[in-house]
């Protein structure tokens, strides 16, 4: 995390992604994480400061506002994961309850036991759960995608990533981001498929989009699908996630 003292004495902090994809700078409020800058490889570095300072203006009201929705955030009182459809309540035994927090009454094994009390420490333990969720899930997957794709790939793991779904190393080793839970599970196919092509061409070139088609002929309305599927992780998982 960087810092830049203003002339009236804030700070305003950022962190710095250089990008292989972006072909300018650009500034990106995360959600409930703060001031992140996206530059290209050839960006200068001396220069960033300088860009926030020019758009300091907006930068303080988007944190003005997220401020806001930090505040507004509710836990919530059962994990609905589209994935696969499932709803798995959540039984807080600490002091802090969600507001409906009885919406379920009856506790079994299938419930989700949170020891934290403080709100922060809940969604540590939450993003855990559904962490080990995804590693239950998400691998056997990939292997059914990879077998009939024909696709092959190193390893798997699963990360919470900032803004990918997913991404492939050059040694064909793929991480997947636990967030995938939160959509359906066919999106999550599509992602798998783009990934795994990716262990041919390291790239998106026309040869790579070329290769996506021949295994899924609707590949623009699924790309479309994920850059929309943001929406769909709920607020409270992102809550402090990318600080």
């Amino acid at each position: 995390m960087r810092r830049q003292k203003s002339v009236d004495g804030d700070e305003l902090q950022w962190s710095l992604r250089v990008s292989r994809r972006a072909r300018y700078a650009r500034l990106r409020i995360m959600p409930f994480g703060g001031l992140e800058v996206v530059i290209p490889h050839r960006f200068p570095r001396n220069q960033v400061a300088g860009l926030v300072a020019q758009h300091a203006d907006w930068v303080r009201a988007q944190l003005a506002r997220q401020a806001q929705l930090r505040n507004a955030v509710q836990l919530p009182s059962a994990l609905s994961l589209a994935f696969d459809n499932s709803l798995t309540p959540i039984h807080y035994s600490g002091a802090t309850q969600p507001s409906q927090g009885d919406l379920f009454g009856a506790r079994d094994g299938e419930a989700i036991e949170i020891q934290a009390l403080d709100q922060r420490a809940i969604i540590v333990e939450l993003r855990q759960w559904i962490r080990r969720r995804a590693r239950q899930l998400l691998p056997p997957l990939l292997a059914r995608v990879s077998r009939q794709t024909g696709l092959s790939y190193q390893r798997v793991s699963i990360r919470s990533q900032k803004s990918r779904w997913g991404s492939c190393s050059s040694s064909g080793n793929i991480s997947l981001n636990d967030q995938l839970l939160f959509l359906p599970q066919d999106a999550v196919e599509y992602l798998m498929i783009h990934e795994l092509c990716h262990t041919r061409q390291l790239n998106h070139s026309p040869a790579f989009w070329a290769l996506v088609q021949t295994h899924c002929a609707d590949y623009r309305r699924h790309e479309k699908r994920l850059s929309d599927s943001r929406s769909l992780v709920p607020d409270w998982f992102l809550l402090d996630l990318y600080s």
